[in-house]
């Protein structure tokens, strides 16, 4: 089954902006904020059929649609985020990519001399979601065979998203995820796979996760 992406998108008729659900070319419904609450809207997969869609995954994408439609849910989190930064005395990072790592970096299967985390399947689908809950954008990822702790490179499994002129961050943003998380589902699934993320903070910084 198809995990299903989210879709920024922006419509007259809405003053926030518009969250669609997409599985594949299938349509799945939509997330907009009507003044008051956060409202989603499930449509049929078609004439006598029903979406099956997974509690866990959908609870974490509905949670994402909301920081995104909501706009007091945003400020809300980053103000957080600003108190916990201060709090840890993390200087100068930015609050989004303290709290990233923060979560991920005990979550890596191996990590290197310098730093750079990997990941196995299941938490690289959590950390391109988290992304696009703290608002930064997966730009780049690579696969690995992580055989006893040694790592080789996986040349056809590589991808660099471009930053598109013609977007908005916020668009950029989810786009950049959303090819993320489907180019990690149509890697190989197997168990010696390890992926290393490279992500962009809204300030344009790159930084290694």
């Amino acid at each position: 089954m198809l995990p299903i992406v989210l879709v920024e998108t922006d419509r007259d008729d809405f003053d926030t902006p518009v969250v669609e659900l997409w599985r594949g070319d299938s349509f799945v419904g939509m997330v907009f904020y009507d003044g008051t609450d956060s409202i989603v809207q499930i449509y049929p997969a078609g004439e006598g059929d029903v979406h099956d869609l997974d509690v866990n995954e959908l609870q974490t994408l509905l949670d994402t649609a909301v920081r995104i439609v909501d706009p007091d849910a945003v400020d809300g989190e980053l103000e957080a985020l600003h108190d916990a930064t201060a709090a840890d005395d993390w200087g100068s990072e930015h609050p989004a990519t303290v709290a990233l790592l923060g979560e991920f970096d005990p979550l890596a299967v191996h990590r290197t001399d310098d730093g750079e985390g990997f990941f196995d399947r299941t938490v690289a689908h959590l950390f391109i979601a988290k992304c696009e809950e703290l608002g930064l954008a997966v730009v780049e990822m690579e696969g690995f065979d992580m055989v006893s702790g040694e790592l080789t490179a996986i040349p056809a499994l590589d991808l660099a998203v471009t930053p598109q002129s013609i977007m908005s961050w916020p668009e950029f943003r989810t786009y950049a995820n959303a090819t993320a998380s489907t180019t990690l589902s149509s890697w190989p699934h197997r168990e010696s796979i390890a992926i290393a993320f490279v992500f962009q903070q809204p300030d344009a910084e790159i930084i290694v996760a």
